[in-house]
């Protein structure tokens, strides 16, 4: 199926193959321009848009009439380009490709954006290594209405592959600021909202805590919690009630659970 604003590539030497196989193996383009794999995704990033921008849309020529109803929504200045199949797969990053793929922009977000939000709560992720972890948090936070995610130095990029994968969308309504240096980001938050770490060996328990005002969660990776130095930052620190003979939970469920109780602290007013 040939669309007017599209044209045909066959060569894997092009450079904008080049681009895409680049950027589908590394999460991202040298300009910093997400790359997405799959209709789902694709169709996420649309759904965000303007905030989300796509720039570019590859799609294998076997699969432009099946998707020929998301392909017409693509904005008149997106570059569509078609390819045949079996170089869209050699290109393709995914087990079993789709035949459609994206290169997306963010937004920029600094960290006066998301403590300027009516009533901030932040989620930051410290040295979560797991992209699958990392994508469940950027879900649930939004699930439960988080204004923004954020993520310290020595942890996975939520741009990973995985990571956007386990997002399933999130992440394009998400405001996101990643790779923050602890040392002056968490010093600049403490001032504008009370930062709550996940402790597992706090004698006080999350559902003691006050969760309705401005706050950030900080949670640290299953393995070894929150080195001492990005704990002290914390005005409390909080463990979540288990069973004693249960040594922890892993950060993506630590995080839903902090989260969900903010929610229910707030009434659940999405």
């Amino acid at each position: 199926m040939r669309f007017t604003n599209s044209r045909e590539v066959a060569s894997p030497a092009n450079s904008l193959m080049k681009v895409f196989r680049r950027a589908l193996a590394d999460g991202t383009t040298k300009q910093g321009w997400l790359a997405v794999e799959g209709p789902f995704l694709v169709e996420e990033a649309l759904n965000a848009a303007p905030r989300v921008t796509t720039h570019s849309v590859l799609v294998a020529s076997g699969a432009a009439e099946k998707f020929s109803t998301l392909l017409e929504r693509l904005p008149a200045d997106v570059e569509l380009t078609q390819v045949p199949d079996r170089l869209f797969e050699s290109v393709a990053q995914t087990q079993s490709p789709q035949g459609i793929a994206a290169l997306v922009e963010f937004p920029a977000y600094t960290l006066e954006h998301v403590v300027a939000a009516p009533k901030p709560l932040l989620v930051i992720a410290c040295r979560v290594q797991d992209p699958g972890n990392l994508g469940t948090m950027m879900r649930t936070a939004l699930a439960f209405s988080a204004s923004a995610f954020l993520t310290l130095q020595e942890t996975v990029s939520p741009f990973n592959p995985k990571a956007v994968r386990s997002s399933s969308g999130a992440i394009f309504r998400l405001p996101l600021v990643s790779g923050l240096d602890p040392n002056q980001a968490l010093p600049f938050l403490s001032v504008h909202v009370r930062i709550l770490a996940a402790e597992r060996n706090s004698p006080v328990s999350l559902v003691q805590a006050d969760l309705r005002g401005p706050i950030a969660i900080l949670v640290g990776r299953e393995s070894t919690g929150l080195p001492e130095e990005i704990a002290r930052h914390a005005s409390q620190l909080l463990s979540i009630p288990i069973r004693p003979e249960v040594d922890s939970v892993n950060a993506a469920t630590a995080a839903s659970i902090f989260l969900y109780e903010a929610a229910r602290q707030r009434g659940f007013k999405y």
